[in-house]
């Protein structure tokens, strides 16, 4: 639940007044995808690279905070056995795809 409050809370952050902030879940037989997509600045290619590494922040946005969400949040996936991606175009917004395997089901005894 973290994971994807840090990534909606970005969403909120960054997308202006009047964009658009989504989210979608697919859970089928075998991973359960979250996707968080906003209307907002976009994100370079050259910070993609970069974004979820601990304390990074754009160097030219404006609203700063302490480069630890992203990060905390690829933690928290990848310790679930999951992975956590981003695309985005800048001047037309930014997705970002949280894929969890689904638990092995093991029926009782």
């Amino acid at each position: 639940m973290q994971a994807l409050s840090n990534l909606i809370g970005n969403a909120i952050k960054f997308t202006p007044p009047g964009g658009h902030i989504e989210v979608r879940a697919v859970d089928d037989a075998s991973e359960l995808t979250i996707e968080v997509s906003d209307t907002g600045p976009g994100i370079g290619p050259e910070d993609q690279v970069s974004i979820f590494d601990p304390y990074w922040t754009s160097a030219d946005s404006t609203r700063r905070g302490t480069g630890l969400g992203l990060a905390i949040a690829r933690g928290i996936v990848e310790a679930h056995g999951g992975a956590i991606s981003v695309s985005s175009t800048l001047g037309r917004g930014t997705t970002f795809v949280i894929t969890l395997p689904r638990a092995a089901h093991t029926p009782a005894s």
